[in-house]
């Protein structure tokens, strides 16, 4: 019955110029849509354009309903959302005298990224003393940017800054940052390799070895599985 509908009624209804399918618009820009719709016979209204994605450009096409693949009538409004010319406002949150882990997270749910990490001696170990946006202090409450990039100033603790590699192998790439950035080291060079018997994106080597002694901000090299 299944058979019968797509390749015998389907083609016939589409063939009548009754029906006609949804083409994809998800990252197209806006000057592109009169051209890409046209020749399905659509037309589409934008009911949002306030909603971001940093990676793509301003006025592209972020969502659409129906969507893609689906069948409608001709002359159906496709109804978009468009990403917004400008990221919106969002209120800097307070890291202070957290660890690196709750930065990371609490940044990430602000749309924020976490920067540059700049170890210093203090007594409070691997607590986060600082917050810097854009080369100058940023206070918690401040507006800002979606997207922008906070970098952090870090206590090391007081003593000798002789620290011991933490083994970080079998974790995804992310949580091995995360640990890394926490013992006071950061992320090298990242090697990508084929392996059948482990988990993409998971770290599946790294160097300098788990419990090798190296000095604060230690670069390590990391090597995870690609797809």
């Amino acid at each position: 019955m299944l058979y019968i509908f797509f390749y015998i009624a389907l083609p016939y209804i589409t063939h009548q110029g009754k029906m006609v399918q949804v083409p994809d618009l998800t990252g197209m820009p806006l000057e592109a849509l009169d051209g890409a719709l046209s020749k399905y016979d659509l037309r589409y209204i934008i009911t949002d354009n306030s909603s971001y994605a940093a990676e793509l450009p301003p006025f592209t096409v972020l969502q659409q309903f129906p969507a893609a693949g689906g069948w409608v009538k001709p002359k159906r409004k496709i109804y978009l959302t468009l990403n917004a010319e400008n990221p919106p406002l969002v209120s800097m949150p307070h890291l202070i005298e957290g660890s690196i882990r709750q930065a990371q997270l609490l940044l990430k749910n602000k749309g924020l990224k976490l920067g540059n990490i700049k170890y210093v001696p203090d007594i409070t170990k691997y607590a986060v003393l600082e917050q810097w946006h854009d080369h100058h202090p940023i206070p918690a409450g401040k507006s800002i940017h979606k997207g922008s990039t906070i970098d952090l100033v870090v206590g090391a603790g007081l003593g000798e800054q002789i620290i011991e590699v933490p083994d970080v192998r079998a974790m995804a790439l992310e949580e091995a940052h995360v640990t890394l950035l926490e013992q006071g080291m950061r992320i090298g060079v990242v090697h990508h390799l084929k392996k059948r018997d482990a988990p993409i994106g998971s770290v599946i080597q790294q160097n300098p070895m788990p419990a090798t002694k190296v000095p604060l901000g230690t670069s390590i090299n990391l090597w995870i599985v690609q797809p």
